[in-house]
């Protein structure tokens, strides 16, 4: 016969696995609660700050209030700025490829002359030529594999509409959490639900801890981009810095779309502009992924940083970039709620010293 105390714990090992079977079954689902979780963690002291906000008769804004007063200003500031920024980017892609020929020749041309001038054109003359006749073929290809790789991307995201569903769980969970979590363990059996219940302060330090470790990471990198950007005198560079900073939340595709962003700004001055833009980013963007982000996470989750690659690396061959964002938050998670339940039982920790 089980005892009593062992059959409640088994409510851990079920969790893990019907979050398995969730992501192995619905990945879109699962992307989706991840993201409005995400949201509604960063979004939360925003909340608490408008909540304590007073009326004129001085009572307190209702969390539901006060979580729609935030939610619909983030929704007002995102149409707003694709409405606005979406026509001029359109222009900027539309012009760079009208150019792409011209700018691509330009390039060969260049290239040739530095060929000739250190004696290079015997290797590179044929290489050269066939460039020079093949530039349309090239660039189609080019085109083609661009349009490709963003279509997978999307389609690891899920239906493009199901993305308009984050701000509405997201609200859920800011204005009515506890309902939120009691209608969820309601379909679980009574004696699972205590344990769940005693996890929810682990899972909240692990959350809160991602959220700030995030904001401080975007925070340097925006500052970071937009400093060397205005070194080169790059066009727009504290604007492009607010830009390089927000996206650093999407691992992978975050940096695709600064680097398309930063190339086609530059290319308003002329190729090399863009090009020295697009390096200065690069450098940027190693130098903080591969000295800051790991360091600071994982002091921040308690995590070794070779983990914390680790997780990214295998969330993003998992689910792609979403997979990538989402992987560091479940790690810290799954560990803090896994040393949280041995400490409840009193267990020593078997890890030994460094």
């Amino acid at each position: 016969m089980i005892p009593f105390q062992d059959r409640r714990t088994s409510a851990f090992p079920i969790a893990l696995l019907l979050a398995a079977l969730a992501i192995w079954v619905l990945p879109d689902l699962t992307i989706l609660v991840g993201y409005s979780v995400l949201l509604a963690y960063a979004l939360q002291p925003i909340v608490r700050g408008v909540e304590c906000l007073h009326d004129h008769k001085g009572r307190h804004l209702p969390r539901g209030a006060a979580a729609a007063i935030v939610m619909l200003t983030l929704v007002v500031l995102a149409v707003y700025v694709i409405i606005h920024a979406a026509p001029r980017v359109g222009a900027e892609i539309g012009r760079f490829a009208a150019d792409a020929p011209t700018t691509f020749n330009r390039a060969v041309d260049a290239i040739d002359h530095y060929s000739a001038t250190h004696g290079l054109s015997s290797f590179l003359d044929p290489w050269l030529d066939r460039a020079r006749d093949n530039t349309s073929a090239m660039l189609q290809r080019f085109g083609g594999m661009i349009a490709a790789w963003a279509g997978r991307q999307f389609a690891n995201l899920g239906e493009l509409l199901g993305l308009l569903l984050v701000p509405v769980l997201a609200y859920y969970l800011l204005a009515d959490s506890p309902a939120v979590l009691a209608s969820a363990l309601a379909l679980l059996p009574r004696r699972s639900r205590e344990e769940l219940v005693s996890m929810r302060g682990a899972v909240d330090r692990a959350l809160r801890s991602y959220v700030r470790g995030q904001s401080i990471v975007c925070v340097v990198m925006g500052t970071c981009t937009g400093l060397a950007l205005a070194i080169f005198n790059h066009p727009v560079a504290l604007l492009l810095g607010i830009v390089a900073g927000i996206v650093e939340v999407m691992p992978i595709l975050g940096y695709v779309v600064a680097v398309v962003t930063i190339g086609l700004a530059g290319f308003s001055v002329g190729l090399k502009q863009a090009l020295i833009g697009v390096a200065t980013y690069t450098v940027v963007n190693w130098a903080v992924g591969a000295l800051v982000t790991p360091r600071l996470m994982g002091r921040l989750l308690q995590l070794h940083p070779f983990i914390v690659t680790v997780s990214v690396l295998a969330g993003a061959r998992l689910l792609g970039p979403p997979g990538a964002l989402l992987a560091l938050p479940a790690v810290a998670v799954l560990q803090a709620v896994i040393s949280a339940r041995a400490q409840a039982r009193g267990e020593e920790d078997p890890i030994p010293e460094a």
